[in-house]
């Protein structure tokens, strides 16, 4: 039934519907005309047969009437006694006898009232002619016997010439009818010839009508759509309703149509996100290379800014993505609304945004900038404040190449950060110094690796109830030759940015280990791990393998780690945290109530123990709401049944007050400091 229905509906079906009623048509209309035309045809042999017998009747009756003068001529001359020569009366026996002699031709296409008259006529013609020759053979022997067959042959005259008027008469009236019929067929024939030509007319004027609705004019639409979409114009309105061969090419011409759109919109989209930020519209860090390589090699006197959202990690976390894709783009459209119209602000990566500033014949610095920046960041009244970081480096005062110019914007951005952050520092050569300060540490550090100059210290962790040791954290330590002690601060930060962290952490903690194999039982070791470490993939295998390799059980083992290991790379920390976890290794949050997402962190993965950060610690005698913090974490990791440590421990006070708070351990100077060894420590 579908197929039956598409082909109903096709093209292709109704033009051969439309031709074949147009041919049946034509030909019944010509079989018409043709029995017409041969009815006709009928009557005009009809009508010259009936006027070919009427000549032939008059001849008829022209010799008749010659004959009949002669008779009457010869006879008269006889009864007057004149002589006449047998030579005429023999002639004129011979024709009588000649005309009896001929047969009687009987004409079957005439109609049965003629045929009879014609017989009857015949007939009369022969009685007449024998009463003729009666009376030439009685005139020839004895003229006076004429007056005895006179009377008979005047009679078969008479009825004779009756009975040829009656066939004349008959032919006459014949021949006028078959005329009128003649004329009338031809008339009715010349009037439904004309018809079926007006009917031709009109189904072919139909055809060649629908062929320019249906077909000629969908056709003309769609090579003016194709002209259309040729030229890039979008296309015409179709024929898309149609169920045939046509609205199907329609069809296909629009979902062509609609594909070429869509790959233009596919392409548009491609080239405006190959030089801009999907997220804040802003130039990408392409556009922001070439504007800076065309300006510098231009030899355009230009600020650049390296900005740096502050906390931008926290707001993410804590308030979550949406939140913190919305405080990009209230950062990138602050830094849009300050900048002039030809400087450019280009998102590079992250919270990470940079400005190309035009300086303007004026203009020493980009201070001016800065001020207008910091001036719209004020007056933004939305929740969490936008706070930035801003390092700026001047052409070509600072360089004159793309990665010199940069490099000293990231210094200054770095001093930025490094006083305090939200606030702007512009790039000079004590930053530089301070610059190739850190990559010569960072050398040093390497070689530190080397040459064994790291080694651990080991602080003890109380009960706080009993005051008893129940384990130590391992803290490392450099000892540089000529600088001395250096800041765990500061070489743990180098070694994580030049990728010596992995290598540090686990030969540091291969060493804790072999130490802690000389310790009570019960003792546990306490280790930190930073961030970069916990993204390695393997991490917890290489950790679970040393500890076995020592013969330490595992259960014997916590690592500390900040909240925000759970902020970048989570997939790769979360499975080794779960690892550790999942063989008996105690998982820390160190340093709790310092980032913007501790509670967060907290219901994200499943910590064995939360330490307080010192800094709450020393600030409990004097800062009420640093007490209410100590309180509440307390009572924070009583309900969710987790240990709370208090590291940061000074003076029996603060350990009183930790002991009436209910506080599981305690870690701190009070208790001990860092040693070298555990018999010290201990």
């Amino acid at each position: 039934m579908i197929w039956l229905r598409r082909r109903i509906q096709s093209l292709e079906f109704r033009f051969a519907t439309m031709l074949t009623v147009v041919l049946g048509v034509s030909l019944a209309l010509g079989g018409c005309g043709l029995l017409l035309n041969n009815q006709l045809l009928r009557m005009v042999r009809s009508t010259h047969e009936i006027a070919s017998l009427l000549d032939q009747h008059d001849k008829i009756d022209a010799r008749l009437r010659d004959f009949r003068i002669q008779v009457g001529d010869l006879t008269r001359r006889s009864e007057r006694g004149q002589s006449v020569a047998a030579e005429r009366w023999q002639g004129l026996d011979a024709t009588a006898r000649t005309w009896l002699a001929e047969p009687v031709v009987r004409n079957d296409r005439m109609s049965p009232p003629i045929r009879s008259a014609q017989l009857a006529a015949v007939s009369a013609e022969r009685r007449f002619l024998h009463s003729a020759r009666r009376v030439i053979a009685e005139a020839a022997a004895d003229p006076a016997l004429l007056k005895r067959t006179m009377p008979l042959f005047i009679a078969r005259l008479h009825d004779m010439e009756h009975h040829r008027e009656m066939v004349h008469g008959k032919l006459s009236r014949r021949l006028t009818w078959q005329t009128r019929e003649v004329e009338a067929l031809a008339r009715r024939v010349l009037a439904r010839m004309m018809l079926a030509g007006l009917l031709l007319v009109i189904l072919v004027s139909g055809l060649i009508l629908w062929l320019r609705i249906r077909v000629m004019r969908p056709l003309m639409d769609i090579v003016a759509g194709m002209r259309a979409m040729s030229t890039g114009k979008p296309l015409v309105p179709l024929w898309l309703h149609r169920r045939d061969e046509l609205g199907e090419l329609a069809r296909g011409m629009d979902m062509l149509a609609r594909a070429v759109e869509e790959r233009e919109r596919i392409q548009r989209q491609v080239e405006y996100l190959a030089h801009h930020d999907s997220l804040t519209g802003l130039a990408n860090r392409v556009v922001f290379a070439d504007r800076l390589d065309a300006a510098l090699q231009a030899g355009r006197r230009i600020a650049l800014l390296a900005i740096d959202l502050d906390g931008f990690k926290g707001v993410n976390d804590t308030l979550g993505h949406a939140a913190g894709d919305i405080l990009l783009k209230r950062a990138s459209d602050l830094l849009a609304a300050s900048v002039g119209r030809d400087d450019t602000v280009a998102r590079i990566g992250g919270d990470e945004f940079a400005i190309i500033h035009h300086l303007t014949t004026e203009e020493e610095d980009a201070e001016a900038l800065v001020r207008r920046i910091y001036a719209v960041i004020a007056e933004d009244l939305a929740s969490p404040t936008v706070r930035m970081s801003i390092g700026v480096a001047l052409s070509p005062r600072h360089g004159l190449e793309a990665d010199e110019l940069q490099a000293c914007a990231d210094i200054a951005l770095y001093r930025a950060k490094a006083d305090g952050r939200h606030c702007a520092r512009r790039y000079d050569m004590a930053m530089d110094e301070e610059r190739r300060q850190r990559h010569w540490l960072a050398h040093e550090l390497h070689e530190a690796v080397t040459r064994g100059e790291l080694h651990l210290v080991y602080q003890p962790i109380a009960d706080c109830a009993s005051r008893r040791i129940i384990g130590q954290e391992a803290l490392a330590r450099w000892d540089h030759p000529v600088l001395g002690p250096v800041s765990p601060d500061v070489f743990i930060g180098l070694a994580e940015e030049s990728g010596l962290i992995g290598e540090i952490g686990q030969r540091l903690f291969v060493d804790a280990l072999a130490t802690a194999r000389a310790w009570p039982a019960e003792w546990m070791l306490a280790i930190n791990l930073s961030p970069v470490q916990l993204r390695e993939p393997n991490l917890a295998q290489r950790m679970l393998a040393a500890t076995a390799s020592q013969g330490i059980d595992p259960c014997r083992i916590e690592v500390e780690v900040t909240e925000g290991v759970l902020i970048d790379n989570r997939e790769a920390t979360t499975a080794n945290l779960a690892t550790l976890r999942a063989a008996g290794v105690g998982i820390v949050m160190d340093d709790f109530g310092t980032g913007y997402a501790s509670l967060s962190s907290l219901q994200q993965f499943p910590f064995d123990k939360i330490k307080i950060d010192r800094s709450f610690i020393q600030a409990m005698d004097q800062d009420g709401p640093a007490l209410s913090i100590v309180r509440a974490s307390i009572g924070l990791g009583r309900s969710l049944n987790i240990p709370i440590v208090a590291e940061g421990l000074e003076t029996e006070a603060q350990y009183r007050t930790l002991c009436d708070l209910g506080c599981d351990q305690v870690q701190g100077y009070l208790i001990g400091r860092p040693m070298a060894y555990l018999a010290e420590a201990a």
